[in-house]
């Protein structure tokens, strides 16, 4: 399967929304042909989470594509406060809008070889210069999380070498995002996919861009982040210190661990430890009890 978008991929544009072009008699036959469509009530499955911004909407759609019934993702931006809007600007991805930036990655990400979801549609809304509105539309990737996958076999157990071949892709896969520039800034378990009915080369994919950037300047701190957010969401009990030790020399491509690897080891691991203190305030300002109280 390959991780590339095809070479005839082709957008146009139909009332105000940039399509794909082998996508318009999907969305057309959805009623999703006009901009305000996007906006207003959908069918679909609100994928809601705690701690996610009421500008922020996530859906998951079913539409008839090609005479066979496919999922979609359909995220929503409504009236962004400014710090996202300055993180479009940051992101160094050219685009205008909050859902611009995941349009363009995943166009940037697919050309670069590197296994994310398909862009679909975009709509962009702007009044006095700022955005109004956004709306990105995604197809959904095969497979489950290694979050899940993990959880699975935490519970009930994994085979070995389903173990140390996941040990090596995700190495690979990794190493291929950060050798093309980009770095995620979240990369956790949650964010990569396994599709284990296919053993190919395409088998992993990278979901949730909006956060992804590319950039020349302080690289190693946001690459120590990546990597100790992965670290972090790994259960130690499916993966061993020498699993992860084995994952970051096929990472490096190094047959040992040298003076560098060594205190690149050990500032991710600072910064894990960094990112489960700060994991644990979360979850307990998330549990904390309505102060005003409930309603009976």
């Amino acid at each position: 399967m390959s991780a590339e978008l095809p070479a005839d991929f082709s957008i146009v544009e139909i009332g105000g929304v940039l399509v794909a072009s082998d996508y318009v008699e999907t969305l057309t036959s959805a009623g999703l042909n006009c901009a305000d469509a996007f906006f207003g009530a959908i069918e679909g499955q609100a994928l809601n989470k705690p701690g996610l911004d009421s500008w922020r909407q996530r859906l998951r759609l079913q539409l008839d594509h090609s005479g066979r019934q496919v999922d979609f993702f359909l995220k929503r931006f409504f009236d962004p406060p400014f710090r996202a809007l300055r993180e479009v600007r940051r992101s160094g991805s050219g685009a205008r809008s909050v859902a611009g930036v995941e349009w363009c990655w995943m166009q940037q990400l697919s050309s670069a070889g590197i296994a994310c979801p398909k862009p679909v549609a975009l709509v962009e809304q702007f009044m006095d210069g700022r955005e109004s509105r956004s709306a990105v539309l995604m197809r959904t990737v095969p497979g489950q999380s290694l979050e899940r996958w993990a959880q699975r076999w935490v519970d009930s157990g994994v085979e070995y070498l389903i173990r140390r071949m996941l040990i090596e892709r995700t190495a690979d896969f990794i190493a291929r995002l950060h050798d093309c520039g980009f770095v995620h800034r979240d990369l956790y378990l949650s964010h990569i996919f396994w599709n284990d009915d296919n053993a190919g080369e395409g088998d992993l994919w990278l979901i949730d861009l909006q956060r992804l950037f590319r950039t020349r300047w302080r690289r190693r701190r946001w690459i120590i982040k990546d990597l100790a957010s992965l670290d972090f969401s790994t259960p130690p009990a499916l993966i061993s210190r020498t699993d992860r030790i084995r994952w970051l020399k096929r990472y490096l491509d190094v047959p040992k661990l040298d003076r560098f690897a060594r205190r690149l080891a050990r500032a991710v691991a600072a910064k894990g430890k960094r990112i489960a203190a700060r994991d644990a305030r979360r979850r307990r300002r998330l549990e904390a009890p309505d102060p005003e109280g409930s309603p009976p």
